[in-house]
């Protein structure tokens, strides 16, 4: 047609020297971005904080067989996560880097891991929207990057979904059963939800045998699974989970708004509501109910179409969601209520969001499209039906943007980590407060900490300020550079002729528990009457109308 024009059925194809990415091109790049967004939070080292602290302290206070024993300040971690961050300190030390190392390494293999699996069971698009939506997922990085088993959960839970998706291709395969049953009885040691991704491997391989009328092989496997699987629970429950969740029954306080209201009936929808458009499905980003309703809609969307094709994939996925609701009700693991004790079903989210996304940009895009060639008739013309040509090119480039602009997640959020390199401000002074000191102490000094590691009559522990108290406690304990003596009786402080005395305290005033003003003055009293009047300096960590947190110092010099 003269000058230029085209039919308005006729795709536009790009200039030379101007190709638009492909896909695959920027699929792999929000792979890459992913991976640098995981290893820049690392490597940045945001201080220690009030959550990590508290498994921390075990790493300097405990060996081996102690971490058998319910945590010092009641955590419920596996005891396989503790063993190895213990081998890791005693080989690399307690530095953010050193105890972070693993978590790190168990994102980044999650990631990959997460990327092939998509590419096996999905079509390309619905495969580089899932990547791309779990590349971008801000609690993915953040607990990979923290001294907590939630990136391990994820990580066994995509390693036992991918196993027994490999069974179900192949079940006449050894190496496949063989591979899934000892990782099974692996697992539950290392995570406690593994227990629910376990329960839904069973309910698929229970499938299996159906569909495989109880074949010898199959049906031999599938005892052994749940044998194995079942009797590894046992003993790992028995030993270590059940005596530490008694410990720390304390935290069944903190889930409560996890559990489902069963004897309120009339309040479980609204419940099942937030929970599940609450931070349980925040990726890649999202927030309290109703934040993330729109990653819900998509998993939806993205569960109804995987029922259409693939049913048998879709239980394995969301197979562990009846279970952990069942352990909810009985008040023994949360259901939601937060991202990190639902991580381990990340893997299963951002697939089904993968699928969701999809599924609605193929709805949208094209009519998008007829919408703007309306428009454009109204100004130039008869409107002329949308080919299907052009149908199906709108709806790839949907796909392209939508993974696209999911690229620049990580992008901001590297720019707003090297801004802010810390999870509080408070973490980062209290550290720098703790450091601070250290570098002021000589050889031969005496450090006594006013605040107690266990419960005194005459000074406050720690443990009841949470977090706060956790970090301090960590920080005092890996950078003192001379013993720690933790609440002493006044009357048996002392230091060689010369040496100076720090008396540290850790004042949190308008929390739940007061601070004994009255306590740390006879206390204070008591050493100045040995070893004189101190000097006093004062470290603030947080300064807030109702609420200040202060590291306070006094140097004895006698």
């Amino acid at each position: 047609m003269a000058g230029g024009s085209t039919n308005p059925g006729d795709v536009v194809k790009p200039e030379p020297g101007r190709r638009a990415p492909t896909f695959s091109q920027v699929t792999i790049a929000v792979l890459l971005l992913g991976l640098a967004w995981r290893v820049l939070r690392y490597a940045l080292g945001f201080p220690i904080w009030g959550d990590e602290a508290f498994v921390a302290v075990d790493f300097v206070a405990r060996d081996y067989r102690e971490m058998i024993q319910p945590s010092l300040y009641g955590q419920i971690v596996p005891l396989a996560f503790m063993w190895a961050e213990l081998a890791v300190s005693r080989l690399l030390g307690l530095s953010e880097w050193a105890l972070r190392l693993l978590p790190l390494l168990a994102g980044i293999a999650a990631l990959l891991l997460f990327r092939r699996f998509t590419a096996r069971v999905l079509p390309r698009r619905a495969a580089g929207l899932a990547l791309a939506v779990f590349a971008a997922s801000y609690y993915v990085v953040r607990h990979g990057a923290e001294v907590k088993p939630y990136i391990t959960d994820l990580l066994i839970a995509l390693g036992l979904t991918m196993l027994a998706w490999a069974v179900y291709q192949r079940p006449r395969e050894l190496r496949y059963w063989t591979a899934l049953i000892l990782f099974a009885g692996a697992a539950v040691w290392c995570s406690y939800p593994a227990a629910f991704v376990g329960g839904s491997v069973g309910l698929l391989l229970t499938w299996l045998l159906w569909r495989q009328r109880f074949q010898g092989r199959v049906l031999a496997g599938w005892l052994l699974f749940g044998l194995v699987l079942s009797g590894s629970f046992l003993a790992m429950y028995v030993t270590i989970a059940r005596p530490h969740a008694e410990f720390a029954a304390r935290l069944t306080d903190t889930w409560a708004q996890a559990f489902p209201p069963l004897g309120q009936p009339w309040k479980l929808p609204a419940w099942l509501f937030a929970v599940h458009t609450g931070l349980m499905l925040a990726y890649p980003h999202g927030g309290t109910a109703p934040g993330s309703i729109g990653t819900f809609l998509c998993v939806v969307l993205g569960a109804v179409r995987l029922a259409r094709t693939r049913p048998a994939l879709l239980l394995l996925l969301l197979g562990p969601l009846p279970l952990a609701f069942i352990a909810a009700a009985i008040r023994v693991y949360p259901y939601g209520g937060s991202a990190r004790t639902m991580l381990y079903m990340a893997p299963a989210f951002c697939l089904l969001t993968g699928i969701g996304l999809l599924t609605a940009l193929e709805y949208l895009a094209p009519r998008v499209a007829l919408l703007a060639r309306r428009i454009q008739a109204r100004r130039d013309g008869p409107a002329v039906a949308l080919p299907a040509a052009t149908r199906s090119a709108s709806a790839r480039a949907a796909a392209l943007v939508g993974v696209g602009a999911l690229a620049v997640i990580p992008l901001a959020a590297m720019v707003g980590d090297s801004l802010r390199p810390y999870q509080s401000r408070a973490s980062l002074r209290s550290r720098e407060a703790v450091r601070a000191i250290a570098r002021q102490t000589a050889p031969g000094d005496c450090w006594v900490v006013f605040n107690a590691d266990r419960r005194v009559p005459y000074a406050p522990y720690l443990g009841d300020w949470r977090g706060v108290g956790g970090q301090f406690v960590f920080d005092a304990m890996r950078f003192a550079p001379v013993p720690v003596a933790w609440a002493p009786a006044p009357e048996s402080i002392g230091c060689e002729p010369g040496k100076r005395l720090w008396l540290l305290v850790y004042k949190a005033e308008g929390r739940k528990v007061a601070f004994p003003h009255d306590q740390l003055e006879a206390y204070v009293a008591a050493v100045e009457e040995r070893l004189g009047p101190p000097r006093r300096e004062s470290h603030v960590v947080k300064s807030e109308p109702n609420k200040s947190e202060m590291i306070e110092v006094f140097e004895f010099a006698k």
